[in-house]
């Protein structure tokens, strides 16, 4: 078991769940492509596209707070024992 459990083991876990959440989206935006303006196919692709790309972003911006920020050492539990 880890000696120590940091907020950028959390939220690099988090992050992997979000990114899992976009390829989803990118699925169902590539499943429904090319069908015609005003159908319940184009919106479903086109919300798909919307939220796999603020999903990736949000991914990316989990990763970077987990490994490039402070929070990347800071312990929520465990410790010297």
């Amino acid at each position: 078991m880890l000696a120590e459990f940091t907020w950028g083991h959390l939220l690099t876990i988090v992050a992997a769940f979000v990114l899992l959440y976009a390829f989803g989206q990118a699925i169902t935006w590539r499943r429904h492509a090319g069908h015609g303006r005003g159908t319940p196919g184009y919106a479903r692709a086109r919300d798909g596209r919307r939220y796999a790309a603020w999903s990736l972003l949000v991914a990316l911006l989990l990763f970077a707070l987990g490994w490039l920020t402070p929070l990347a050492g800071t312990a929520i539990a465990g410790g010297a024992a």
